[in-house]
């Protein structure tokens, strides 16, 4: 499943973390983060900086992997590049394939990748071409999308089943939902994809804020709206809705050390409900929407 939002800012990265922890740690899944966004929150989330430095260093980030195509080098190597075991909580069953800042660097030449490998790979299919075998042992693989849709993204969608869009409710972080569904509309139709929307998950949600509760009084239909007018079966808003808490962007520090799931995501409560329990609730609401 690929997560993403053009809007910057609105828990997608949270949410992927959030997700992959609680299906491995309480679900008993087997789950790989596969990290594209070149700010790379997701990977120092889930191994620190220490150790993305070292791989970094030793070529094994999916940078390296787009590098090679374009310079017909092969330092990335699947099995090297695969951190298992990952996340501060030391989930066995929870694997990473790590991003890299250096993705700025090459990211408007991922177009030449046809070229340079002689037609034999699309710019889209490098993951596909590259990883895909590797990755069909895992129950889950929640692919942390770069907020846009570029080649990078359009690889994380080329894999995915489904793609999940979280966003605050308000007009900024809602503005580009439209353009999102029927880009990923129009390309999956090009590419003969079967990849649709799991839903739309609200995030840093405040009960105390005028904007949120008007958002959420117009945000269903408008979100039906656009499955509406592009003729396709429509999805829904996730019931779960993620509050607004500093806790939350704590717990993504991976200096913290928690000892459990629940201790990670439990220390303080939004709406007399811990944290934690919220996630959970998401959980099981993306396996039951992923399942049916």
């Amino acid at each position: 499943m690929s997560v993403i939002n053009l809007k910057g800012g609105v828990a997608k990265t949270t949410t992927t973390v959030q997700l992959a922890e609680c299906l491995a740690s309480e679900f008993g899944k087997k789950v790989l983060v596969i990290d594209l966004d070149p700010q790379t929150n997701a990977t120092i989330s889930l191994i620190g900086e220490d150790k993305w430095e070292e791989i970094d260093r030793k070529g094994q980030t999916l940078f390296h992997l787009f590098n090679d195509k374009l310079k017909n080098t092969s330092i990335f190597n699947i099995d090297k590049a695969l951190q298992k075991g990952v996340s501060n909580l030391s989930l066995k069953s929870l694997s990473l394939l790590a991003s890299s800042i250096r993705f700025i660097d090459i990211q408007d030449r991922i177009a030449d990748i046809s070229k340079e490998t002689e037609h034999m790979i699309s710019p889209m299919e490098v993951l596909k071409s590259s990883i895909y075998s590797a990755i069909t042992s895992f129950d889950y693989v929640l692919i942390d999308c770069p907020p846009n849709l570029g080649f990078i993204t359009k690889n994380g969608i080329e894999i995915s089943d489904y793609y999940l869009i979280p966003s605050i409710p308000d007009y900024l972080s809602t503005y580009g939902i439209p353009q999102i569904v029927k880009n990923i509309h129009d390309f999956a139709g090009k590419r003969s994809l079967k990849i649709r929307c799991l839903g739309l998950l609200v995030t840093k949600y405040a009960s105390n804020s005028e904007s949120h509760r008007r958002g959420m009084e117009t945000l269903p239909e408008r979100f039906r709206k656009i499955f509406r007018e592009l003729q396709i079966p429509p999805s829904t808003l996730f019931q779960t809705r993620i509050p607004q808490a500093n806790a939350t962007a704590e717990a993504m520090d991976f200096e913290g050390f928690p000892s459990t799931f629940r201790e990670k995501y439990g220390r303080t409560k939004s709406g007399n409900r811990y944290l934690y329990e919220y996630v959970i609730d998401l959980t099981k609401e993306f396996v039951k929407r992923a399942e049916s």
